[in-house]
């Protein structure tokens, strides 16, 4: 079938079908973009996944024109299509942040976790970025909460998303003497790792 026949019924078709098309990462530009600018929003979910995804698409699905919400933004960034544009992190984050309760998942996913993007594994979110993100929305709860750790949780906040921290590859040495004396054990061990890593 001809890409402009394709053009042609875009708003014809089935979910399924715009779905499809979306997760095609061979998918030509100006298909992404008229799925882009179609209002199925479960396929821009897809769409932004897309290794393919070309520059034009995922410009349109960052901006307000396509969506003013946080969650498209958080999977652009996740998928890893703003690895080379550290300021659309923190752009993100500063917009945001007052959001981050209601789905801190997706941003844990966004700025903490590499990308779901097999072609793309890899978290970009900026040193000073991972500090403040740190110092605002989890050491408070350290300083504001009695210690309490045990299994999955430390102090209300899952221990993987702390190590997430140290882990990380933009973690510098400021963040990582944070991390050491945050206290839950395994957080300050990566961090410790983290430490001796960056002082060779």
């Amino acid at each position: 079938m001809s890409t402009n026949k394709l053009l042609d019924n875009i708003n014809m078709m089935h979910n399924h079908e715009l779905i499809g098309l979306s997760k095609n990462r061979f998918l030509p530009e100006d298909l992404q973009l008229a799925i882009a600018k179609h209002p199925y929003k479960r396929a821009h979910t897809y769409l932004a996944d897309n290794p393919g995804l070309a520059k034009s698409a995922r410009d349109y699905m960052w901006s307000d024109r396509c969506n003013s919400g946080y969650a498209l933004k958080t999977d652009l960034i996740s998928a890893g299509h703003y690895l080379d544009e550290p300021e659309k992190y923190s752009e993100l984050y500063d917009r945001y942040k007052s959001r981050w309760a209601n789905s801190s998942w997706r941003f844990e996913r966004a700025f903490l976790h590499p990308g779901w993007n097999p072609h793309k594994r890899v978290s970009a979110t900026p040193s000073d970025l991972l500090r403040q993100i740190y110092t605002e929305k989890y050491e408070p709860l350290f300083r504001s909460t009695p210690m309490m750790s045990g299994g999955y949780w430390f102090n209300g906040v899952p221990k993987h998303t702390l190590r997430s921290f140290a882990e990380h590859p933009n973690c510098d040495l400021q963040l990582a003497i944070m991390l050491s004396t945050c206290g839950e054990p395994s957080v300050e061990k990566a961090a410790f790792q983290k430490i001796v890593q960056l002082s060779k």
